[in-house]
């Protein structure tokens, strides 16, 4: 892997463009997070009495806040090489199974493993919108369509 400006993608999207994919891919995470996270309530509302479940303001935030730094990261990647999907690919893999580790650890009131399940089902929800609605624009921009 070269870090050399000559191993950037020409076609990589400028900032508006990584700006677009990356509101895109953060609003429409947000939405399906949102109603997995309704759903699951309603089919076990105790699951509610969850810290991390017990807010979907709080839900949102942290669909946001990810969100924001994958799209950065790979717009820094995309600028440091030709193989920035591949890699971005690698490291959002390695993230989503690290974020699982709070779900589960955490000393948390009400937590059982139902409600660390489901918090961990909207970080999958969360993870692959996020990842294929960046991975989709870099390539429609980048020419390559795969």
């Amino acid at each position: 892997m070269s870090t050399s400006a000559s191993s950037t993608d020409p076609q990589a999207p400028d900032f508006t463009g990584w700006l677009r994919i990356g509101t895109v891919a953060t609003v429409v995470a947000v939405i399906a997070v949102l109603i997995a996270q309704l759903l699951a309530i309603r089919l076990w509302p105790d699951i509610a009495l969850f810290k991390p479940l017990d807010s979907y303001a709080r839900s949102a935030l942290f669909v946001i806040v990810p969100a924001i730094g994958a799209t950065a990261l790979f717009a820094w990647l995309a600028r440091r090489s030709r193989q920035a999907d591949a890699q971005f690919l690698r490291i959002a893999g390695v993230v989503l199974l690290v974020s699982f580790i709070p779900d589960y650890l955490l000393p948390v009131e009400y937590r059982t493993f139902l409600a660390s399940t489901v918090a961990a089902s909207l970080h999958i929800v969360a993870g692959i919108i996020i990842v294929a609605v960046l991975t989709s624009g870099y390539r429609r921009a980048a020419g390559t369509g795969q």
